[in-house]
């Protein structure tokens, strides 16, 4: 079901609303004074509308439509690539080619894995500086990357695997609860 946007009506909110939040997403990182966020983002309007339209507000339902259309595929692609380099960070044969700090869920999935094993703070804290001071981790302070985080992260589901193969009836109580 397409829906249908009239050239003549002006943007509505929900499209207004829908564009700041794409184009938050895509040029939030640049950290912009305002005024030079608002001068990018007609500059693109201006470009995605051809010409016809020189700032946001100008913008009809239809050429918001476009606008819209583009930031999604501009931010999904960018985002794309971000997730991709945040995946592969660390692993043999991924060079790093961007570096990507560790997000909140990889953060959170450390310390799901850490507590699965029982372990705390001080403990995770030995873990990395034993098995990982050798690349320059010497604690959870040293953690500045998703390549450091996923070199820690896949050890620690090295243990938890080894751990699960050895006793396979915890793994089968675990989904049956």
């Amino acid at each position: 079901m397409q829906l249908e946007l009239s050239p003549n009506q002006p943007i509505n909110r929900k499209q207004l609303r829908r564009l700041h939040g794409l184009w938050h997403r895509w040029a939030g990182r640049l950290a912009l004074s305002r005024e030079a966020d608002r001068r990018l983002r007609h500059y693109y309007v201006e470009l995605f509308t051809g010409g016809r339209v020189h700032e946001t507000r100008e913008l009809s339902e239809r050429d918001a439509g476009l606008v819209i259309e583009w930031l999604a595929k501009l931010t999904h692609q960018a985002e794309t690539l971000l997730n991709q380099a945040a995946g592969t960070a660390g692993r043999r044969g991924f060079p790093e080619r961007l570096r990507v700090g560790p997000n909140a869920a990889a953060w959170r999935a450390l310390w799901e894995c850490a507590a699965e094993l029982g372990m705390e703070h001080a403990t995770l804290e030995s873990f990395v500086r034993r098995h990982y001071g050798g690349v320059g981790l010497h604690g959870l302070d040293d953690i500045r990357s998703m390549a450091d985080l996923n070199r820690v992260l896949w050890g620690l589901k090295a243990i938890l695997r080894r751990r699960q193969a050895k006793h396979p009836s915890r793994l089968a109580t675990k989904r049956a609860a």
